[in-house]
């Protein structure tokens, strides 16, 4: 199952091929700012978006040249798109148009031209002039929407309502000429319901494709002087991805999404600075989505019921089943079992059952899986019989929990599984489970509650070094009551080192008779900071696996 139509998909489906956009800036301006360039749009900058890789070229010829030669070799491409990107590609006299237009469509082969504008730039002259160059190759007007509301339109000084860019779409339409729709997530004055809105909108009007950008502060502008005099909410990576990821949701999957976030560059960015890197954002938000069972579309069409492969099933010595990892090249559980390393391991390493003795305990359990370790210590809280247990499972994997239900044998853990799947919450008597289905990163930083207990299941930690560096454990221990513990299925030596900087006092278990090994850390009041080597690092939170683990065998040779 995939998440999204992607541009390069769709691309595919239409020239059998993907076409590489070659962005030109025919300087024609923009009728929403002055003869001296001043004023405009409070977040465009004063280049109008200028492409970074024809930024110093003089001439369109040179520009098309450099950008040509950029796409060949970076992305070894053949077949390209002439983008008019820069201002507004139309704000120009008809004569005028149709001189730059043929000029430049004649300097190579292009099997498409797409054209940037704005909802008021668009004559009955230009289009009619564009509709004939659609019969010669493909046309699309890619239209500056960026929101549908009119107080948000004023707020940033747009210069023309919502009503003005659906009737630009339909007379676009009426033409045969297809619309990519710009829109921008995230204004000051915005919230996820408007952008909801804004996007169903779009899709009512019949768009031929969606651009997303996140609202970006560019140096210079009149947003980033507003920012600078009083600062306001800009979203984070993960803050975007889940909105993003809410509004695929809203979008037929016929619609192609043809890109997923704003590209400025670095120098002239002042908010959000992100530090996921371009390209990973991308594969977060896919294979998040494939995760949670979700795609594009699947809230406003008619789908199948969610398709899942089972892994390979292993039954481990003490008659519990667990996969093996094609992928990872291991088992997700060790040989003495799933039961035996739950109960022996997680919940008498935590000494669970004498704490709910004592009182009610808040549990964390980072990487649920298959869920038995939570499954272990319901059993606990039901055989106690006195205080509550309240687990906050975290699992960015949902559809782990249909595969594990169709394979386990218990009737309670089948239940449980079902049940968190289906509805996220869980209660018996003495028991409440409540599912996040979400990356631990951002689902701790989001959390407000101390917890008694922390189970952390990192599996392999070099390719999940996410939930076992210094950063992660140093926030896990803020989110630990000072009586609290952390039971982690790891003794590797840098997982060790980064819970000793972290402030914990580390105990290393290996059960006897069996393969289960682990790591039992208390916070302590005072860190010792021993001589210790190198620690997993995410110093922002948000590298991906393959970076840490990448940086941290840099720093190893050191």
């Amino acid at each position: 199952m995939f998440s999204y139509l992607s541009h390069k998909e769709a691309m595919k489906c239409r020239y059998g091929e993907a076409l590489y956009s070659i962005p030109v800036n025919l300087d024609f301006g923009c009728p929403n700012r002055e003869k001296d360039g001043t004023g405009g749009c409070s977040f465009c900058p004063e280049h109008g978006a200028r492409a970074a890789q024809i930024a110093d070229a003089k001439s369109v010829e040179e520009q098309i040249e450099k950008a040509i030669l950029f796409a060949k070799k970076r992305y070894k491409a053949t077949s390209f798109a002439l983008y008019i990107q820069a201002y507004t590609g139309t704000f120009a006299s008809l004569l005028k148009q149709k001189e730059a237009y043929e000029r430049l469509l004649s300097l190579y082969p292009f099997k498409a031209l797409h054209i940037g504008t704005r909802p008021d730039c668009l004559s009955d002259a230009t289009l009619e002039y564009l509709a004939e160059l659609n019969s010669r190759l493909d046309v699309v007007v890619e239209l500056g929407v960026q929101s549908l509301h009119d107080a948000s339109l004023k707020r940033i000084n747009r210069g023309h309502s919502a009503h003005a860019s659906l009737e630009a779409i339909r007379r676009l339409h009426v033409k045969g000429l297809k619309v990519y729709a710009h829109l921008i997530i995230g204004f000051p004055n915005e919230n996820f319901l408007m952008w909801e809105a804004s996007v169903r909108g779009l899709v009512e009007a019949g768009i031929d494709g969606i651009k997303f950008h996140h609202l970006h502060v560019i140096a210079g502008t009149q947003l980033a002087r507003e920012y600078e005099a009083e600062a306001f909410k800009v979203l984070s990576e993960y803050e975007y991805a889940e909105a993003l990821m809410a509004l695929l949701r809203i979008i037929p999957l016929h619609i192609p999404i043809i890109r997923l976030a704003t590209d400025t560059p670095q120098k002239e960015l002042i908010a959000p600075l992100w530090q996921m890197e371009k390209g990973h954002f991308g594969e977060y938000v896919a294979q998040s989505m494939r995760y949670r069972g979700i795609r594009q579309g699947d809230l406003v069409e008619s789908q199948s019921l969610l398709r899942y492969e089972i892994p390979h099933t292993v039954h481990l010595n003490d008659g519990s089943t667990t996969f093996y990892s094609v992928c990872y090249k291991d088992y997700y559980h060790p040989k003495a079992g799933a039961y035996t390393q739950a109960r022996r391991l997680f919940v008498e390493g935590s000494h669970l059952k004498e704490r709910l003795l004592q009182g009610d305990v808040a549990l964390l359990d980072i990487g649920f899986g298959m869920g038995y370790n939570t499954l272990e210590a319901l059993r606990v809280a039901q055989q106690c019989s006195t205080f509550s247990l309240h687990v906050k499972a975290m699992e960015q994997d949902r559809m782990l929990l249909k595969q594990s239900a169709t394979v386990v044998s218990e009737a309670l853990h089948v239940k449980m599984l079902e049940t968190l799947f289906t509805c996220k919450t869980y209660e018996e008597a003495f028991v409440k489970i409540d599912f996040q289905n979400v990356e631990a990163r951002y689902g701790v930083q989001e959390l407000e509650e101390q917890f008694d207990v922390i189970f952390l299941d990192p599996f392999v930690e070099s390719n999940n070094a996410s939930l076992v560096s210094l950063e992660f454990l140093t926030l896990l221990k803020m989110h630990l009551k000072p009586t609290g513990v952390l039971v982690a299925s790891t003794s590797l030596q840098a997982v060790h080192d980064a819970l000793i900087l972290a402030g914990f006092e580390v105990e290393i278990v290996h059960c006897v008779g069996n393969d289960i090994k682990g790591v039992i850390a208390t916070p302590l009041v005072t860190p010792t900071f021993l001589h210790v080597s190198h620690p997993y690092s995410d110093p922002y939170l948000v590298w991906s696996d393959k970076k840490i683990e990448s940086e941290h065998q840099k720093r190893s040779l050191v």
